[in-house]
């Protein structure tokens, strides 16, 4: 829970980002979204019973407009090309706050981003793909 507790004081920095929940679970995200209208959900790539990438595509499915970007600890464009296939906007590691900040307001402002470690020759095609 530290890296939670972290990344909210991290997003209560921004004035212009507003935290109203956070979920223990997918199926607390499920519940909870229920009854909320949120413009972007920050989902942990690595879940407990059901993975991050599953909570993403069932959002798309569900809440087409949403936006859903998946934070990760693994440095991997096959995991960032998952997330980007079930319909995350974003792929952001979790040990690049800067880049959490900088990828949540690109993913505002209607982009798909990667974190920069994962934009090199080889992810360029990636963004390409879901542009």
């Amino acid at each position: 829970m530290g890296f939670a507790k972290a990344l909210l004081n991290m997003l209560a920095q921004d004035q212009n980002l507003k935290v109203v929940t956070v979920a223990a679970s997918a199926e607390d995200a499920l519940e909870r979204l229920r009854d909320l209208e949120v413009d972007l959900v920050l989902v942990d790539y690595s879940l407990p019973n059901m993975s991050g990438i599953n909570l993403v595509a069932e959002l798309h499915e569900k809440y087409p407009t949403l936006y859903c970007v998946i934070l990760s600890g693994h440095l991997s464009t096959e995991y960032a090309r998952r997330a980007l296939e079930a319909g995350a906007r974003g792929y952001l590691l979790k040990d690049n706050p800067a880049g959490i900040l900088e990828g949540i307001q690109y993913v505002l402002q209607g982009g798909i981003y990667l974190s920069a470690e994962l934009r090199n020759p080889g992810s360029t095609d990636l963004l390409t793909d879901f542009s």
